[in-house]
C-alpha cells in the first residue's frame, strides 16, 4: 500500500493514457504538468526535467499536439520576447467536461496572456434545463445544416473511424468550415484521401509499429493531411503510345 505524505506536490495523470502514449510522451505531459498554472518552461528546461535531450524534446511536443493531448501557444514575457504556453488537454481521456475557453480552438494560437484557470473541474459545467432546451430548439437547428453534398459522406467515413483510432471530441460545424475553404476539385476528393489515410494507419497498426491517433476531422483538414494522399490519387496510369515511325 502506497501513500502521500501531507505537504507533499506531486502530479496526477488519468489511468486512461495507459497503452496510449510513448514513455517520453508521459515523461513531457508529466513535466509540463507539474508547471501548472505557469506552463511555460523552455525546451532546454523541459529536456532537463525529463532527463531526455531538447530534439527529443521538441518531436514529442509536435506529437503531443497533433494527438490532442497537448495545445501549444505563444506568449510574451514581462521582456517583451515571445515563448512557448502550454495546457495539458488530456482530461478528455477522463471523459470529464472541461471548463470552456474560447480564447483556444485547435494547434497553436498567439495568446499575450498565460492561461490560468481550475482544469480539469470536479464537476461537469452543464448549462440550466432551460437553457440547454434553448439551444436544442434554436442555436443547433441552424448550425447543422450543412448543404455541400460532399461533405456528408466525409463526414460519415470520419465517424466510422475506430474509436481507438482516433480522438473523442469530434466537432461537425469546424470541421466543415474548414472543409469549404478547399477548392471544389480537392472536396470531392477529400472522403477518398480520408480512407486512404484509414488503411495507411491500419496497416502499421497491424505491423505493430507507434501509430498516431486520428486528431479532430478540422485539424485532420487543416493540418493538410490529406495532402500526400490527394498527389497519389491525382497521378494517372500510364498509358502505351505506339511510336509514329514504326512501319506497322
Amino acid at each position: 500500500m502506497s501513500f502521500i505524505p501531507e505537504n507533499t506536490p506531486f502530479i496526477a495523470l488519468p489511468t486512461a493514457l495507459k497503452g496510449k502514449v510513448t514513455p517520453y510522451q508521459l515523461s513531457v505531459l508529466w513535466v509540463l504538468q507539474s508547471y501548472y498554472p505557469n506552463i511555460w518552461p523552455s525546451y532546454p528546461k523541459i529536456a532537463q526535467d525529463a532527463k531526455i535531450s531538447r530534439d527529443k524534446v521538441i518531436k514529442t511536443v509536435a506529437e503531443l499536439v497533433e494527438l490532442g493531448l497537448l495545445q501549444k501557444q505563444y506568449r510574451i514575457d514581462e521582456y517583451g520576447q515571445r515563448t512557448n504556453c502550454y495546457r495539458v488537454t488530456i482530461w478528455h481521456q477522463c471523459k470529464t467536461l472541461p471548463v470552456p475557453d474560447t480564447s483556444i480552438h485547435a494547434g497553436s494560437l498567439i495568446h499575450t496572456t498565460p492561461v490560468v484557470e481550475n482544469y480539469p473541474p470536479s464537476t461537469p459545467q452543464l448549462p440550466p434545463q432551460s437553457l440547454r432546451t434553448t439551444l436544442t430548439k434554436t442555436t443547433l437547428s441552424k448550425t447543422n445544416i450543412y448543404k455541400n453534398k460532399s461533405f456528408e459522406p466525409f463526414w460519415k467515413t470520419y465517424l466510422e473511424i475506430p474509436k481507438n483510432m482516433r480522438t473523442i471530441s469530434l466537432s461537425k460545424k469546424p470541421a466543415y468550415n474548414e472543409f469549404m475553404k478547399l477548392d471544389t476539385k480537392t472536396r470531392e476528393k477529400l472522403k477518398d484521401c480520408l480512407e486512404a489515410d484509414i488503411r495507411a494507419r491500419t496497416k502499421t497498426l497491424k505491423e505493430d509499429k507507434f501509430t498516431p491517433l486520428f486528431p479532430d476531422a478540422h485539424r485532420w483538414i487543416k493540418n493538410g493531411q490529406y495532402e500526400q494522399y490527394l498527389l497519389t490519387l491525382d497521378k494517372k496510369a500510364p498509358t502505351f503510345r505506339k511510336p509514329k515511325t514504326t512501319p506497322f
